[in-house]
């Protein structure tokens, strides 16, 4: 597949994952009556996935045919990532931010990490740290609770 049709075919994905991230930030109830909600922030990222993605597309119906010399590791990589986001979105609501970020950060560490670099110890650290100051900053900072999911929290 030459770099044109992968440049296009990228393209029409993300805008789809987009407008799918909008989609569902749009169910994401407000927990506080201010007029930034729990599901803003989600909005923001959907808008610039699908801002991005439309300049991508134009800009691969501009690109000559050429064909593609990319590795295969990082096409497994992306499509990885992009399946991990969209588990990540579906999980968000029901399972709560802590545990789903948690799972979520884990695996796409692995996924991005090459596996002669992997250090087990840092990446349990930053998928388990990381999650529990996000949801600090947000509860107790800016006052802004995030969905605490099936175990409460």
């Amino acid at each position: 597949m030459s770099t044109k049709k992968k440049g296009l075919l990228a393209s029409v994905l993300f805008l789809a994952f987009g407008v799918f991230l909008f989609v569902e930030s749009l169910g994401v109830k407000h927990m506080m009556k201010n007029d930034v909600g729990s599901g803003f922030f989600p909005k923001v990222i959907a808008i610039a996935i699908i801002a991005v993605a439309i300049i991508r597309f134009v800009a691969a119906l501009r690109e000559k045919e050429s064909a593609s010399g990319d590795d295969k590791d990082d096409a497994v990589g992306g499509w990885l990532t992009v399946a991990l986001v969209g588990l990540y979105v579906v999980a968000f609501q029901p399972v709560g931010f802590i545990i789903s970020t948690i799972v979520y950060l884990f695996l796409q560490i692995l996924v991005l990490t090459p596996k002669e670099k992997r250090n087990w110890i840092t990446i349990s650290a930053i998928s388990i740290v990381s999650p529990f100051a996000l949801y600090t900053l947000f509860t107790h900072v800016i006052s802004s609770p995030l969905p605490k999911g099936i175990f409460g929290f």
